[in-house]
């Protein structure tokens, strides 16, 4: 496979609050489109119940109201995380990061992906998102480091992905 000396580890904790940040984050910076459209769509079908409302009082449908409350809740929720969010058994995932590739190993699961398979990585104040996928992303706590510093792994992923850095 390539150099089996890793440069930089880190422990991550797969649970309900991991998962919560990541799809904040992800709906808030990386794809907020899909929150937003769900939210102006239910809005506006609200809006277009309330003016059927007032047109015709005898022949109102109730659908649009409806509707546009399970796109509101949808999209709110969508922002606020809450979805993906019941992670009923929690895992510790190792992550170490190789010349040619990043490694991953958790109790369910393990496997790794070359630099060249990234498309896209961010960060917040607690995690690197290492994206695989347009919505699938390994996730690398900046506290859990046992190899190495959150800087010196910023300055690694920008020279390993570039240009997805962003």
């Amino acid at each position: 496979m390539g150099q089996d000396t890793y440069w930089f580890e880190a422990i991550t904790r797969y649970d309900r609050d991991s998962y919560k940040t990541f799809a904040q984050y992800h709906y808030r910076h990386v794809a907020p489109g899909v929150p937003s459209f769900l939210l102006v769509v239910g809005v506006m079908t609200l809006c277009w119940g309330f003016l059927r409302l007032f047109a015709d009082l005898d022949d109102w449908p109730l659908w649009p109201f409806l509707a546009g409350a399970v796109l509101l809740a949808i999209g709110g929720n969508l922002l606020m995380g809450r979805f993906g969010s019941n992670v009923k058994d929690p895992q510790d995932n190792r992550i170490r990061f190789f010349d040619d590739r990043v490694e991953y190993a958790g109790r369910q699961e393990q496997g790794f992906y070359r630099y060249d398979q990234v498309v896209r990585l961010r960060e917040n104040q607690r995690y690197f998102f290492i994206y695989i996928a347009k919505n699938r992303a390994m996730m690398v706590d900046k506290a859990g480091m046992t190899l190495g510093t959150p800087d010196q792994l910023r300055v690694f992923l920008a020279q390993k992905t570039r240009p997805q850095y962003r």
